[in-house]
Order: C-alpha cells, then structure tokens, then sequence
C-alpha cells in the first residue's frame, strides 16, 4: 500500500451502523437467538397443524395454537418435540409453555417452577 492510500474496503461508521440496524432487525438473521430458530423450525415442519410464536422480552412464554387441521396426534407430536428441546429453550429466556386445552381455554407451564396453571383466554382451535 503506498503512503495516503486508504483501504477501499474498510468500513465507514456509517456503513457500521447501517449494517448493524439491518441485523439487529432483520428477521431471521445468524444472530437470532435459539428459541426464534425454533419457533421458526416448528412453524415450517408443523406449520399446517401448529402455529408458534414468542412473547415477552424477560420471561418469553412460547405460544403454541392449533389449526382446524390438527387431531390429538398431532398435538402429542408437537409436544413431545418440545420437550426434547425444552432445556434449549429455558435457557435461551423461555420460561413460559401456553398452549390450548380441551375447554377452549389454555394451559400454561411454568418451566421454572413446575406449576402448571389454566386461563380463559379463548383459544382458535381445541379438542372437544
């Protein structure tokens, strides 16, 4: 390199933070934490029986909802694939399981504690 030539690729604060905005918030970026990739895997696997999301910042609760197009299997299925991942997902901030139960109502599992509570929030889809 001669003397007073600068390095084309060398990043700008302006580039820095423009790059830094559109990983920060953009979806589905390398940096998304474990419980986003999972929610994403179960919506792309499961995606016409479930429909799983995140809420909260702290304590996020998992969400899971079913579809017109589940049955019981399906149900037990998806929970099952939970569990195994269960651990993963506590420790990336998870501390909540929500999911509907046969009243139309959900339950919710508090995977610090143990206890395991139901509300009446109406849910889109339940088995009667």
């Amino acid at each position: 390199m001669l003397k007073g030539e600068t390095l084309r690729c060398q990043p700008t604060r302006r580039r820095a933070t423009i790059f830094c905005s559109i990983m920060l918030f953009a979806p589905g970026t390398a940096w998304a934490g474990v419980s986003e990739r999972i929610v994403d895997l179960l919506n792309s696997e499961y995606g016409s029986v479930c429909s799983a999301k995140l809420d909260g910042w702290f304590n996020k609760t998992l969400i899971i909802d079913w579809t017109a197009r589940t049955n019981k299997f399906h149900a037990a299925k998806i929970l099952s694939e939970i569990s195994t991942v269960k651990q993963k997902l506590y420790d990336d901030g998870v501390r909540y399981l929500k999911f509907p139960n046969d009243v139309g109502g959900y339950n919710i599992i508090d995977w610090k504690t143990g206890e395991k509570t139901s509300v009446k929030d109406k849910a889109p889809y339940y088995f009667r």
